[in-house]
């Protein structure tokens, strides 16, 4: 009778360990998907700004990290034409499409730090942790500087 009960409890653990590994991991899967999806509307947001004024200006790059932080992703890096980089804006050319285009990437580290599930959605692991990047590209539509 005595092992039966402890048998049961064995078990029990057993089960309860693996159940609540599971409910935490699909919790932390879904969070970490979320800021990934944000990261993505926020990045395209801009790079639609970045489409009209020919770069990326200094107020819409302030404005960008400070929403970063917002959602507990802090900016590590930002890839593209900025203004703040004394870069010149990118103009329309119907002749040179390549020469017209604008791209967009940021880097983010996601606070706090997710599992290993995170690697499912294309996060990158190096050195210093999971990191988000995100990041597109489209012609301007600037005419004129």
């Amino acid at each position: 009778m005595r092992d039966a009960r402890g048998f049961v409890l064995l078990e029990f653990l057993i089960v309860f360990l693996i159940m609540a590994f599971l409910t935490f991991g699909g919790v932390d899967y879904w969070v970490i998907l979320t800021k990934h999806q944000y990261a993505e509307h926020l990045v395209n947001y801009y790079l639609q700004r970045m489409e009209v004024e020919g770069y990326l200006s200094i107020a819409d790059e302030n404005d960008l990290m400070a929403k970063f932080n917002a959602f507990s992703c802090p900016v590590q890096g930002i890839q593209g034409q900025r203004e703040s980089q004394g870069a010149a804006r990118v103009l329309r050319n119907p002749a040179d499409l390549n020469a017209s285009t604008v791209s967009l990437q940021v880097t983010c580290r996601p606070q706090p730090q997710p599992l290993l599930i995170g690697r499912i959605i294309g996060g990158i692991v190096p050195g210093g942790g999971f990191t988000i990047k995100v990041g597109g590209s489209a012609l301007s539509e600037r005419v004129s500087p």
